[in-house]
């Protein structure tokens, strides 16, 4: 079983579990592993026969966890069994696209230049209603910048090269967006790259 959410979230998930026996099952008792990130419930469907058990986290998910929950019954033949029981983060709060920006070849001897060509475009977008701000982005070369527009919960951040700075040869740089959100910060890179001729 797997309880999966974001940052800061309470999961749950349920069980069925049913008896194939005649003899009426009971379960008797009930422990896990992780009683500090576990609670849960056990409801009778149709007493003596299916059981649903709910196990959800006590407080938000804020890291990784594996254990079991260990039910013991009535039944002879299966006097316990476990249930693996998996917590999980998901990893992607803040989603950024495109994570790669290419500028091509770019002809800086030209006397003019589409400006177009020196421009592009990054979607910052949170994946839950949580207050996503963008604290500073931090270009790694002084000819990049970057502007920001919000609107809502997403931020679009127009990348500009300047014509007049540029150096001949290959380049590879890289723009740091500092994130922030109700739970957690997060510092995303986008890497650029292209050729002055």
């Amino acid at each position: 079983m797997i309880l999966q959410g974001y940052y800061g979230d309470t999961a749950s998930n349920k069980v069925t579990i049913t008896s194939l026996d005649e003899q009426p099952l009971e379960i008797t008792q009930i422990n896990s592993t992780m009683d500090d990130k576990i609670k849960y419930e056990l409801e009778t469907i149709e007493k003596g026969k299916v059981y649903n058990l709910k196990i959800m986290t006590s407080s938000g998910i804020k890291k990784s966890f594996l254990g079991y929950v260990l039910l013991k019954t009535n039944n002879q033949k299966v006097p316990e069994f476990k249930i693996m029981v998996a917590g999980k983060v998901d990893k992607k709060e803040i989603r950024v696209a495109p994570e790669y920006l290419y500028f091509g070849i770019i002809d800086a001897g030209k006397d003019s230049i589409d400006p177009n060509s020196l421009e592009r475009t990054i979607t910052v977008s949170g994946m839950r209603e949580n207050g996503l701000a963008i604290e500073k982005i931090e270009p790694s070369a002084n000819w990049i910048t970057a502007e920001t527009n919000k609107e809502g919960e997403q931020f679009t951040i127009i990348v500009k090269l300047d014509k007049n700075k540029l150096q001949e040869g290959d380049f590879k740089e890289k723009i740091t967006i500092h994130t922030k959100t109700k739970y957690l910060s997060e510092v995303i890179q986008v890497m650029l790259e292209g050729k002055v001729l």
